[in-house]
């Protein structure tokens, strides 16, 4: 894997001096020496519209910001994010509301897309945890922090950190995951103390170092994603849809313009290490594996994206967590050609057919259910049973009433006899649309194999 490349923003603050008013946006391009800055990562809140226009950079008052403005005028959050770039002796400071022009599409489209590398790129980045919006700061702590307890108990350290980052108001962002991946180093500050982290773990103030799951040491990896290389197939696979899985709970304020890219920089990293391709947060090397994705909730429905780009298959298409029907090892069928097609949204299919089974909808789930006949030795009268074959999920809802029998073999698991006729398959089920051949998901599940027809016929998943 080749080394981190410098890459820098377009255009950064300078902080000035400790206790001085004086700040300036400045354009990198004019900055003739090479420099080191620092990133904040945190949380818009829900500013009012005079914050909006006195805070963020705009084209109205970009000339004036690159002559100079006060460290007064900005919210606390952004104070308090200049007070730490000073003390960590940095001259430079990245906020995104600062050196983004804010209204302005093409500077957005421009600096948005290498939004990754600024973050990657970056001398450390500050992470306002215990802030939830502009105006609260987050260097004036809000509880006290009992050592005796930090010191004696391991555990707890772990629980800390776990509730006052991973499951604090800032990381349910969907950006701040980029952020946190691809930073080198972070500094957490929480409302009970600050924590370290980079590619050797996290510390906490006494030093301790924390323990943390394998899947969480990837995300650490100062290079991301260099460990992930060597993790090996099963690993990788399980961390890519941990990864997903996380990315899909949180939250975006402009799903329709963020989804995709607020997740482009870490699968760049992740294409580019893998020597695979990506396409709409699926992975070629893992495309079985991927494509077994449901959704966690109804809650939410379709992204209206405005050039409707997003695939059926892809997980992108909707607001909302989604988990995937299974971790185990899978094997995939030899007579299945399952790839991405020469097109964009395309993936190359062989259909099937469900055979004498029908979905009946029972406590929110679709079941697969067969009729099979027998005769009572007793009364010798023929009965008719009904039998689970197996389960359907669909993804917008309740679609028990839908007829399509058209489904795709994905998998089945590998501990599964090839002879055994109660072996079970991994599918999709699909349903075609107007164009010739041409089919769209359905939703996701699993049924017995004796119940999927031999013969297909070829056709494309868009």
């Amino acid at each position: 894997m080749q080394g981190r490349h410098q890459v820098v923003p377009k255009r950064v603050i300078s902080v000035g001096t400790d206790h001085s008013d004086h700040l300036q946006l400045q354009e990198s391009a004019h900055i003739t020496q090479p420099f080191d800055y620092i990133t904040l990562s945190h949380c818009w809140g829900q500013p009012t519209d005079e914050e909006m226009e006195k805070f963020r950079t705009t084209p109205r008052n970009y000339q004036k910001r690159l002559e100079g403005f006060s460290y007064h005028s900005l919210p606390k959050v952004f104070q308090d994010a200049i007070t730490v770039t000073r003390e960590l002796n940095k001259q430079y400071l990245w906020i995104d509301a600062l050196c983004i022009i804010q209204g302005c599409q093409k500077d957005w489209e421009e600096e948005g897309a290498r939004m990754d590398k600024v973050f990657a790129s970056a001398y450390c980045t500050i992470a306002s945890s215990s802030a939830s919006g502009w105006n609260d700061g987050f260097l004036n702590r809000t509880q006290d922090l009992c050592q005796s307890e930090v010191v004696n108990s391991d555990q707890k350290i772990v629980d800390a950190f776990c509730k006052l980052v991973d499951e604090g108001q800032l990381h349910t962002r969907a950006w701040v995951l980029q952020e946190r991946a691809l930073s080198r180093r972070t500094i957490y500050f929480t409302a009970q103390q600050t924590y370290w982290e980079c590619g050797e773990g996290v510390r906490c103030e006494n030093f301790s170092a924390l323990g943390c799951p394998i899947t969480r040491l990837y995300l650490l990896d100062s290079r991301f994603p260099e460990r992930l290389v060597n993790a090996g197939y099963k690993p990788a696979a399980l961390f890519l849809q941990e990864l997903i899985t996380d990315y899909s709970r949180r939250d975006l304020t402009f799903p329709e313009k963020d989804k995709v890219i607020a997740f482009s920089g870490i699968a760049e990293r992740i294409k580019e290490a893998l020597a695979t391709e990506v396409r709409y947060g699926v992975f070629r090397c893992f495309l079985p594996r991927l494509l077994l994705w449901k959704r966690a909730g109804m809650d939410n429905d379709q992204i209206s994206y405005d050039d409707d780009r997003v695939p059926s298959w892809s997980w992108m298409l909707y607001n909302g967590k989604i988990d995937f029907l299974t971790q185990s090892d899978l094997q995939v069928p030899r007579n299945q050609s399952l790839s991405f097609d020469n097109s964009e949204r395309g993936i190359n299919i062989e259909v099937r057919q469900l055979e004498d089974c029908y979905t009946r909808e029972r406590d929110g789930e679709h079941i697969i259910f067969t009729k099979t006949k027998r005769v009572e030795v007793t009364t010798e009268i023929e009965v008719t049973k009904e039998v689970e074959v197996g389960i359907l999920y669909f993804d917008m809802g309740s679609a028990a009433e839908v007829e399509s029998q058209h489904c795709v073999v994905i998998a089945m698991t590998q501990d599964d006899d090839k002879d055994d006729p109660n072996k079970e398959y991994y599918i999709l089920a699909v349903q075609r649309t107007s164009g010739e051949e041409e089919y769209e998901r359905l939703g996701v599940g699993r049924v017995r194999a004796c119940y999927v027809s031999k013969g297909s016929t070829s056709g494309k998943l868009l």
